[in-house]
């Protein structure tokens, strides 16, 4: 009998692996790429950012659209930075554990500080924006007059209230359930709101004639190279989010191949529905067919009144799909650092039923949860919301500025640097260190205060994280942990069976 026919006949688990994985207890194998994907653009909430952001035109005229572009050109090479590390590990911690083992644990936290702020602002703000959308939804009065928040009809804070706290309970539901049915209701939200948006972006075409002059740039009026950076940073914020696929690798079939594969599907559909959404948003303003907030929004409603109604709901679905996705991803950062000893240990406990994480899903869930009702509380404006707002935006860039130079590093020390699959990162570290650059420089009255706010808690966040490493409190060597072979995954060898006798 062969070596591999003898194996296989004992059936014994290689004793040369360890038992548990430093990520026990997640359902392993799970996950397909499809799952992947839509927790991706669930997170970017296309149908969301399309119907209600048009603030890159105000600054850039006829720039906007290629500067759109360029973004999602720069998109891409976060994508290649990410792929580096997701063909050779699958982590939870996604862009933390990448930056610490390329960059080390303290730049590593700084990096999993920076996305997690990114979630949380991001949650929180996507939340606060849906809870008031369904508000208004189940308020008495005219669906069809339904505006954007702030624009219409003042909202019931207490509805907004219970709608908020029955979403977080919601949400915190489906991510204990599983991973996988967290996935499929993404899926179906953002299939549904993504189509949505691209009948709505057809029948504006067809309405106005495919009015597309706006989209080549003016040579005559070339903004500045600051101007230009800024804008860069607004068009990107439509695309933070579409690498939390990877905090899901180790439960997904295949990781080593999936999630990378998930990254480039993800980055690239977002680019071609943003790049068509604004397209016929751009035909629909040259057409005088403009809204509050999304010239999309304001030609539905020209369409048919009804319309109006339909927007909001596909709005709020987004939004809540958004928060769902930023939350889940979060807590897979919460599970990471709590297995690592960087955050208390009872946070990465993980459900025997289930196989997820939950109790960081519940103590996320109040988090988000909390954060919302203060910005309900608060108001837009106000320096909470400010800060929210930031951190859903600078968080993303910083930490993706840290990813690409932490794939270069990470490359030169596993021995396998090589131009061609460096030159992604090498080139997104120039162009985020400029955009991280231009967007800081142009904050004024409560938006720089608010920076203020995010460097001093992540700085101190930081500080006490190097003291507890000098003392031992953390362990560098585990920090940066990612799914490993079992002991269950392999056979024993007869080597290993002599060796164990």
């Amino acid at each position: 009998m062969s070596a591999l026919g003898e194996a296989i006949a004992r059936r014994q688990p290689a004793v040369s692996l360890r038992a548990t994985s430093p990520l026990h207890g997640l359902r392993r194998g799970s996950l397909g790429t499809v799952d992947l994907v839509a927790q991706s653009v669930a997170a970017a909430a296309p149908a969301g950012v399309l119907l209600t952001q048009a603030g890159l035109a105000e600054g850039l005229g006829t720039w906007a659209y290629a500067t759109l572009v360029v973004a999602a050109g720069v998109v891409m090479l976060v994508a290649g930075s990410a792929s580096v590390f997701a063909r050779r590990i699958a982590a939870a911690g996604g862009v933390y554990t990448f930056v610490t083992r390329g960059l080390g644990p303290i730049l590593g936290f700084v990096a999993g500080a920076a996305i997690a702020a990114g979630y949380a602002g991001m949650s929180i703000d996507t939340l606060h924006s849906g809870a008031r959308r369904i508000a208004r939804l189940l308020q008495p009065g005219d669906p069809a007059s339904a505006a954007p928040p702030g624009s219409g009809p003042s909202t019931d804070p207490g509805m907004v209230a219970l709608v908020t706290v029955v979403a977080v309970a919601v949400i915190v539901l489906v991510i204990v359930v599983g991973a996988r049915a967290t996935t499929r209701v993404l899926l179906v939200i953002e299939i549904a709101a993504v189509s949505g948006i691209l009948a709505l972006s057809l029948v504006v075409f067809a309405t106005t004639g495919w009015n597309l002059g706006q989209l080549v740039p003016d040579l005559d009026d070339v903004p500045s190279v600051g101007a230009f950076a800024a804008g860069l940073g607004l068009a990107l914020m439509s695309f933070v989010g579409f690498e939390s696929g990877a905090a899901l690798g180790p439960e997904a079939r295949r990781p080593l191949a999936s999630v990378p594969r998930a990254l480039v599907w993800t980055g690239a559909a977002l680019a071609l529905v943003y790049l068509f959404g604004a397209a016929a948003e751009v035909s629909a303003s040259a057409s005088g067919a403009t809204g509050r907030t999304s010239g999309l929004q304001g030609s539905a409603v020209a369409l048919a009144p009804w319309l109006g109604t339909v927007v909001e709901v596909v709005v709020a679905a987004s939004w809540i799909a958004c928060t769902l996705a930023c939350t889940n991803a979060l807590v897979r950062l919460v599970l990471t650092m709590a297995r690592e000893g960087v955050l208390p240990a009872w946070l990465g406990r993980t459900s025997h039923r289930f196989g997820t994480p939950h109790v960081a899903a519940v103590a996320v869930g109040v988090l988000i949860g909390a954060g919302t009702l203060i910005e309900s509380a608060t108001g837009r404006g106000a320096m909470f919301d400010a800060t929210a707002a930031l951190a859903s935006g600078l968080g993303f860039v910083i930490a993706y500025l840290l990813l690409s130079a932490a794939a270069v590093a990470y490359l030169m020390g596993i021995g396998e640097f090589t131009l061609r699959e460096a030159w992604p990162a090498m080139l997104g570290v120039g162009i985020l260190g400029a955009i991280a650059l231009a967007e800081t420089l142009t904050l004024s009255g409560v938006d720089l205060a608010a920076l203020g706010v995010l460097i001093v808690v992540v700085g101190a966040a930081t500080a006490i994280h190097v003291v507890r490493l000098r003392r031992g409190a953390v362990v560098a060597a585990s920090t940066g942990v990612y799914d490993t072979p079992v002991a269950r995954d392999a056979l024993a060898t007869s080597g290993e069976r002599q060796g164990r006798s």
